[in-house]
């Protein structure tokens, strides 16, 4: 019985919002240019939103492959540990004169 009355109360919330949002659509209260009962500032809003995460998206993807490449000169540079200990010479280019 009380699920009944619960569920007849959403139905009729329900209408009165839908009605509602017609409503304010049809008398201007929210654009809506292209009638897909979604405002047009939603829309704009969303778009400005995918464009901004997109940018932030390659910003990151382009921070991950320069420190991909640091991670990968560390690598290649850690192995002189032991001989710089050793007390050999530092391998690589001769000194100009």
């Amino acid at each position: 019985m009380n699920i009944t009355i619960i569920l007849i109360a959403l139905v009729l919330l329900l209408i009165v919002i839908n009605i509602s949002a017609i409503w304010m659509s049809k008398k201007g209260y929210t654009k809506d240019e292209n009638n897909n009962m979604i405002p047009d500032i939603l829309e704009e809003k969303f778009n400005e939103l995918k464009i901004d995460v997109s940018t932030r998206v390659n910003r990151v993807g382009e921070e991950i492959k320069d420190v991909t490449k640091a991670i990968k000169e560390v690598g290649n540079q850690i192995g002189d540990i032991p001989k710089a200990a050793t007390g050999r010479t530092r391998p690589g280019r001769k000194p100009k004169k």
